[in-house]
């Protein structure tokens, strides 16, 4: 059952807690918005949780990782919203560069090279 110490666990900075159950905890991120439900299981007498996600409160979720403690799933969490974020900022970047609204470091390295792309 989800205690006190699985919920003190939790970086309230990072997250908001949506829902807590005897055995679920429902939980957002405020970096990305993705809402996160920790699934609290026991198989052969050790504890873990079925980590699943979705981007939007509308969206249904679908299973991501296991981890053993609240704390391990979300360094996991926090590791994902950092690849994401990194994704929307690569892919923003690649439509300005695709603008000409930025240019590139190899272009500016070609450039200064005296190399053309």
């Amino acid at each position: 059952m989800i205690d006190n110490t699985d919920i003190e666990s939790i970086d309230k900075e990072h997250f908001e807690i949506i829902e807590k159950k005897n055995y679920t905890l429902v939980l957002r991120s405020k970096d990305t918005g993705h809402y996160w439900c920790l699934l609290e299981q026991v198989y052969n007498g050790h504890r873990f949780f079925r980590i699943s996600h979705k981007h939007n409160a509308s969206d249904p979720f679908h299973l991501q990782k296991s981890r053993p403690t609240v704390e391990e799933c979300c360094e996991y969490i926090r590791s994902h919203d950092a690849y994401h974020l990194d994704r929307i900022k690569k892919k923003e970047e690649h439509r300005l560069h695709r603008l000409g609204l930025i240019v590139s470091k190899d272009s500016q390295m070609s450039a200064k090279s005296g190399r053309g792309l």
